[in-house]
């Protein structure tokens, strides 16, 4: 008997959804050293902002900062145009949440891909607020689209967390990481 299941059919947004959520995941070290270098380029530039180099370094530094995404956007985009370019329609599968593996049933041909997917296979979680992302692999993974749960969102995360024994990580800003990290040390009881 199913736990949960669900149709998802993908389009060009939510290709390019998944590469940034998998850049999220699997490329943290990627990121980390990209915002190091792009607030070293700034401050660079701005302490010599009255040459002409330093603009440039400063504009290096927010190109550094706005293209987060460029190379995931990139890899989207060309499997968005060879899906297009070979009048296939984008894929579409049915996935189906069974007490002991995740089941991936293609659509329309409603085959079965592969094996059943352990739940304890499944090598990397994440969510933002229209989808949930389960990843087999850092290479590819699936997408299950939060507003199909309906009110049975939550009962999702915690039947996938209790099943893999993970947990969904949430992709958020830099800044909203920080406020929220403040505002757990402002909960927190005074330490001596």
């Amino acid at each position: 008997m199913a736990e949960f299941e669900i149709k998802m059919q993908h389009d060009e947004d939510t290709l390019e959804a998944m590469a940034h959520m998998q850049y999220d995941l699997f490329c943290k070290s990627n990121r980390i050293v990209r915002s190091l270098l792009s607030v070293g380029f700034i401050l660079l530039g701005v302490v010599n902002h009255d040459t002409w180099w330093g603009i440039l370094v400063i504009a290096y530094g927010c190109y550094l900062t706005t293209s987060t995404y460029a190379s995931a956007n990139h890899t989207a985009h060309k499997l968005a145009k060879q899906i297009k370019d070979s009048g296939m329609p984008f894929p579409a599968s049915r996935f189906v949440f069974k007490n002991d593996a995740m089941h991936i049933i293609s659509l329309p041909e409603e085959k079965e891909l592969n094996d059943p997917l352990p739940y304890k296979k499944i090598y990397r979680m994440g969510q933002d607020f229209k989808y949930f992302y389960i990843f087999r692999d850092q290479y590819g993974g699936y997408m299950i689209p939060r507003d199909k749960l309906g009110e049975r969102q939550y009962d999702f995360r915690d039947f996938m967390e209790k099943k893999t024994g993970q947990v969904f990580q949430v992709r958020r800003s830099p800044f909203l990481k920080l406020r929220a990290w403040v505002r757990k040390r402002e909960n927190e009881p005074y330490h001596l």
